[in-house]
């Protein structure tokens, strides 16, 4: 298996699992069979690049998601806190 076709097919798969419409995935498959090896090259680089920014999208995403249910953890641990300390005074006023 040459290099190029090697690339071809890593270009086939990640295109078939980028949820394209399939008319735009048909497109791009077919434009595979007419590139020479140095479009071959590049548009390899190209979706690399696109794989990296939607890898490091993705990290940001969970990142901030995490960041939201730590602060909603410390928003409930503070309010169960001042209601623990509310339901102490309580108890403290009436000794």
């Amino acid at each position: 298996m040459t290099r190029g076709s090697e690339k071809r097919r890593v270009i086939r798969e990640v295109i078939a699992r980028l949820r394209l419409e399939k008319d735009q995935e048909k497109l791009y498959l077919e434009s595979l069979e007419v590139l020479d090896d140095e479009h071959l090259e590049m548009f390899y680089r190209k979706l690399v690049a696109l794989i990296d920014i939607i890898e490091e999208r993705d990290a940001i995403t969970i990142g901030d998601k995490k960041q939201s249910q730590i602060s909603n953890i410390r928003s409930k641990e503070k309010k169960e806190r001042e209601e623990s300390i509310g339901n102490f005074n309580i108890l403290f006023d009436n000794i």
